[in-house]
Formats: structure tokens, sequence, C-alpha cells
């Protein structure tokens, strides 16, 4: 005799997957930034002016440092596992932008976020994303606290725990300096990433 499935009692959240926050995700969150961590979809407000200067001082600096093999995305998708597309603000990958035109990148030699209201979220939940996809450097624009976080080094957390994580993390202010792992002979200082 065959087993039944358990009976499923109450409302039951449903899990997105990419490909169906792909699909249905962009008719309902039309106009809206969204991001899916987790399976699940959020939603965040409209980037207000000074989210929008950091962001492209960021993008022009990357890609005047960047050469010519690697692309730098900006507000686009980024795929971790089946149900992770934290959406960074911006990514440079390996390649250029027609090798995505049928797909998504899985991998970066580095992302930044530029936070606002975010911030807990993109140095914890999201930095955890980024390390498991083994992005080697990842940036955090505080424009609260005009400071950059800097996270490198991403390493699997001991066995059982499931999770990998950065083993630096550093905070640089506004009369600091940074560099691209990638494009170490680069650098900028923090307050012109700043708006």
């Amino acid at each position: 005799m065959t087993a039944l499935p358990p009976r499923v009692s109450g409302p039951q959240p449903y899990r997105w997957t990419i490909r169906a926050y792909r699909d249905l995700g962009s008719r309902l969150f039309d106009g809206m930034k969204s991001m899916l961590i987790h399976g699940e979809a959020f939603t965040m407000p409209n980037p207000n002016p000074p989210h929008d200067t950091a962001l492209n001082l960021t993008y022009e600096f990357l890609r005047s440092t960047f050469s010519p093999r690697f692309h730098v995305r900006s507000q686009q998708g980024f795929d971790i596992g089946t149900d992770n597309d934290p959406g960074p603000d911006l990514a440079v990958v390996v390649g250029s932008i027609r090798d995505y035109a049928t797909r998504t990148p899985t991998e970066a030699v580095l992302i930044v976020e530029v936070a606002e209201t975010s911030l807990f979220m993109d140095t914890t939940t999201k930095a955890e994303l980024y390390a498991t996809a083994a992005v080697p450097d990842y940036w955090v624009i505080d424009l609260e606290n005009r400071c950059l976080h800097v996270f490198r080094d991403p390493v699997a957390l001991p066995a059982g725990l499931g999770a990998t994580a950065y083993r630096t993390h550093v905070t640089l202010s506004p009369t600091d300096r940074v560099s691209p792992l990638a494009a170490l002979t680069a650098s900028i200082l923090v307050a012109d990433l700043l708006s």
C-alpha cells in the first residue's frame, strides 16, 4: 500500500525558483526593483539621488579600471543556486556583454552593493550568498555611515553549518583608498565613491 503525502493544513508560503521569479516576477513587480533570496521575493524602495550617484561613480571607476576582458553589469541578475538572485548593484564578470546574451552570470570577480536602507541585509545575508558563490571581493558602500565595507577571502564554515563566509571584513573611511583584487594597480579614494 502506498502512503499518501502528509495533509497540508493552513496557508503555505510559495517558494520561488529563479525561473518562476524571472517569468512571473517581472510582471508582478513591474517598475519595482526586486531580488530573490532563499526563495523569497523582496521589493526595495526606488533608489534616491545619493544611491544613484554612488552607483554611477563606482560604475565609472570600475569601467575605467577593468580591461575589455571584463564586463561591469549594473543592477542585473546574478544566479546563486536555484533560489537566489540577489540582484547586485554592480558585478564585474569575466567576458563581454554578448557572453551573457542567453545566460545569467554565476561568477564574478567583484560585487558592489550600495546600502542606504539595506545595510544589514547587504552585510549579512547577501555577504553569505556572495561568499557561497566564491566571489573573492565584495564591497558595500555604506551611505549612512559614509564608509566602505570590504569583504574578502570566502571560506567554508565548519562542517555541519552548511555555510560560507568571508574571513576578512574591513571598514574603510572616506580618506582611505581601495583597490579591486582583480585590478590591484588601480585605486580610488573611498570619498570618491560616496555621493
